[in-house]
């Protein structure tokens, strides 16, 4: 039987109450009797398993986030992410089909804490804005936009990406996060009638294997009637890359199947400029560290011109990011970029910019 959809990152799990049982295995004895003194404090009921390190929490119906609290007081993040836990429901114990179930209490009490980021997602508050990529010797010719994910409160208020990835990180939403941004990108964008190119951001972390995890992002490109050569796949966080092995199968299946890709965020790291040479992805993002304020720091310009280089060398596009002053946009110009992007020629709006131009 073919499975339909990922059991992972295809749905978005439901706030739960019910009464039942957490079961949490410390990393450390310190840890242990940290936390089941802070919880015997706040009045919950603690069962200690001694040697075994197990520690019991019997869980009343509907205090789910008030216990978060207290949790996320008792030990450090650090002990949070390397501590182990489990909920029952109530009338029945463990067994060994719940192996598969247990995560970190990090997760547990993040996603707690961040119920309203569940709510978000099962609502489908998830909107993209959109920011112009524009090129260098022409600021006014439009080459693409890149798709922004934001979120929409239940009061209408706009989410910053920053709280919704801090929140999906912790409470071991990426995958279901990653793939909801994309598809909704494509979407909106289709909707909008971008013209020219559309770059959408992905984390490879949130891909286990392309063939199968990217399948309903594909589907929504054909669904939505673009071309797959004006979609551009964008990797964030291109410094933090753990497994450039994994991303090169990524970026090989995006390719194979028509579509760009690009490195985001790129800086003047060692691992950086191996992975542009062993990639030599359609286009590489030069992060705004670099970009702000080039055209005054002599060093960070030779870092940047020697970028420029290496794109040129391995018939690499370029795009500057975070252009803020005219005269860093100036300086990009002169020194060889191709494209630019940053509050200086465009902000992120709910709204693309009109096209003037969709050359390749």
């Amino acid at each position: 039987m073919v499975e339909t959809d990922c059991p992972r990152c295809g749905v978005v799990p439901a706030r739960s109450d019910e009464e039942g049982r957490l079961f949490v295995w410390p990393p450390l004895g310190h840890t242990r009797a940290k936390l089941v003194r802070t919880l015997a404090q706040a009045g919950w009921p603690v069962t200690s398993e001694g040697e075994r390190g197990t520690v019991i929490l019997d869980l009343p119906q509907g205090n789910r986030d008030a216990l978060a609290e207290v949790l996320s007081l008792a030990v450090t993040r650090a002990e949070a992410h390397d501590s182990r836990a489990l909920f029952v429901p109530a009338g029945r114990d463990p067994g060994i089909e719940d192996l598969g179930r247990v995560e970190t209490l990090e997760a547990v009490i993040a996603r707690a804490q961040g119920g309203w980021l569940l709510d978000l997602m099962r609502d489908g508050r998830i909107v993209t804005h959109f920011q112009p990529i524009v090129h260098a010797d022409d600021p006014g010719r439009i080459f693409a936009h890149e798709c922004l994910l934001r979120g929409q409160g239940a009061d209408g208020a706009l989410v910053p990406p920053g709280q919704i990835y801090d929140i999906a990180e912790r409470a071991d939403l990426v995958f279901t996060l990653d793939r909801m941004a994309r598809t909704t990108s494509v979407r909106n964008a289709a909707a909008h009638r971008v013209a020219g190119h559309i770059f959408i951001n992905f984390t490879p972390a949130a891909v286990y294997d392309p063939e199968y995890c990217l399948r309903t992002t594909v589907q929504a490109v054909e669904e939505a009637g673009l071309e797959r050569s004006r979609v551009v796949f964008e990797v964030i966080e291109t410094e933090h890359i753990g497994d450039p092995d994994h991303l090169a199968n990524v970026l090989r299946f995006y390719r194979e199947a028509g579509f760009k890709v690009a490195l985001d965020d790129l800086g003047g790291g060692y691992s950086c400029l191996g992975l542009v040479a062993r990639l030599k992805p359609d286009f590489i993002k030069l992060d705004r560290s670099l970009i702000d304020g080039v055209s005054g720091h002599p060093e960070q310009a030779a870092v940047v011109r020697h970028l420029f280089a290496l794109a040129r060398d391995l018939d690499i596009r370029t795009v500057a990011e975070g252009l803020e002053q005219p005269e860093d946009l100036a300086w990009v110009r002169e020194h060889g970029a191709d494209f630019v992007q940053g509050f200086l020629v465009g902000r992120p709006a709910p709204e693309p910019v009109a096209q003037t131009s969709t050359t390749p």
